[in-house]
């Protein structure tokens, strides 16, 4: 597909001239075989490694699809109101000038805005599970007529607890229907719901399912747990360009923010689960636009950062499940760009590391900082390649 064209697609004129417009010079692998199957109206499982353009591969096709009818025929679903978010910019650029409606349901926002919103009669729908699940349980919705389904990361939506709400989303829904499942990993789980909800489906997989960008040039610093933050700070000031932190839980991540304010770094902000929409989605904006060179976040809302150029991606804690942690760096590095991917790792981790590098097939450079190495004098030969520092 190396020779693929957006011309060899089917899209339609219109489509193309949208493309062009937005910069889209050149259909990625996951777009060139989605978007063919998806306009023949065949199911399809693809996974494909983060910031590999997926959200085009289904939205083209279900604006071809709709575009010029009345009704509400398309639902995707998607984990986090940051994703569904994402999902919502792309239909506004590639959707909306051809005269398909779409709406967001995700939770943080009024009620009443949502009804008003339905009241519009949008072709597509893009929801979180949680919510969509309140408006079925409300009588404020129906999904008599849906067409086509997309799941986007249906591994995530699994792991954060969606399974029933997927399957009564799904029992509401025509049989006769169009379903594209998107995910980062095919899991046992993944599998089973696959399984279940398509037919026949086209199977594409784009590179390792669980392997980070290529682009990414990682590397773990051993610390002790009371030196993280004056290694976080150090980084940050060597480093010039945007820098994504994450931490485990939201706590920390206002704790982080915090320790970096009071050592004089302003230019941080961070986002959460807890904090308003209005805050996150603020939050986020401000991140995009340079306002803000630093964002710190928890996993919740690490697969909804879609941000153009970041530079580094910290791990300040490592993530409970060691498949986070591709999601985590896939937010630099994005669509065949560099970028640099830090790990802040204690004894405690050591487990948790290997278990990463069982995914990514290969071991990640470490050293030690000189927190663990001693004193500064010492560091060039404390810094040894593929270490583990020795317990004390």
């Amino acid at each position: 597909m190396e020779n693929t064209n957006w011309n060899s697609l089917g899209l339609s004129s219109t489509s193309l001239e949208l493309i062009k417009a937005a910069g889209f010079t050149t259909p990625t692998p996951i777009q060139c075989a989605t978007i063919p199957l998806a306009l023949q109206g065949k199911d399809v499982i693809a996974s494909a490694q983060t910031g590999t353009g997926k959200t085009a591969s289904f939205v083209l096709p279900m604006v071809e699809r709709f575009a010029g009818r009345e009704g509400t025929f398309g639902l995707i679903l998607a984990p986090t109101r940051e994703i569904a978010q994402q999902i919502q910019g792309t239909l506004d650029l590639l959707a909306a000038p051809q005269g398909t409606r779409s709406i967001v349901l995700i939770g943080g926002v009024d009620m009443k805005i949502d009804n008003k919103s339905l009241q519009t009669y949008p072709q597509i729908i893009v929801a979180t599970p949680g919510r969509l699940c309140d408006h079925l349980d409300r009588g404020s919705l129906w999904l008599d007529f849906i067409e086509v389904v997309v799941l986007d990361e249906a591994d995530r939506m699994l792991d954060m607890g969606f399974s029933s709400q997927l399957s009564r989303i799904m029992e509401e829904i025509p049989k006769k229907r169009q379903t594209l499942l998107f995910s980062a990993t095919i899991s046992p789980d993944v599998d089973r719901l696959a399984h279940k909800i398509l037919t026949q489906p086209s199977k594409i997989t784009i590179g390792k399912s669980q392997s980070a960008a290529i682009g990414v040039d990682q590397k773990i610093l051993w610390v002790n747990e009371d030196s993280k933050n004056h290694e976080l700070r150090k980084i940050l000031r060597e480093e010039k360009g945007s820098i994504i932190v994450f931490t485990r839980s939201k706590d920390g991540a206002t704790r982080v923010w915090r320790s970096l304010h009071s050592s004089g770094i302003y230019d941080a902000t961070y986002l959460h689960s807890d904090r308003l929409q209005s805050h996150r989605e603020q939050a986020l904006a401000e991140f995009k636009e340079g306002k803000y060179r630093i964002l710190i976040a928890t996993d919740v809302a690490g697969r909804g950062i879609h941000v153009d150029d970041v530079a580094h991606v910290i791990n300040y804690d490592l993530p409970l499940e060691p498949e986070d942690y591709v999601h985590r760096i896939g937010r630099t590095g994005r669509a065949g760009s560099t970028g640099k991917a830090t790990t802040l790792a204690t004894h405690r981790d050591e487990r948790l590391v290997q278990q990463i590098e069982r995914i990514l097939g290969r071991s990640i450079p470490s050293f030690e900082s000189d927190s663990l190495s001693g004193s500064p004098q010492n560091s060039s030969k404390n810094h040894r390649t593929h270490s583990r520092p020795k317990k004390k």
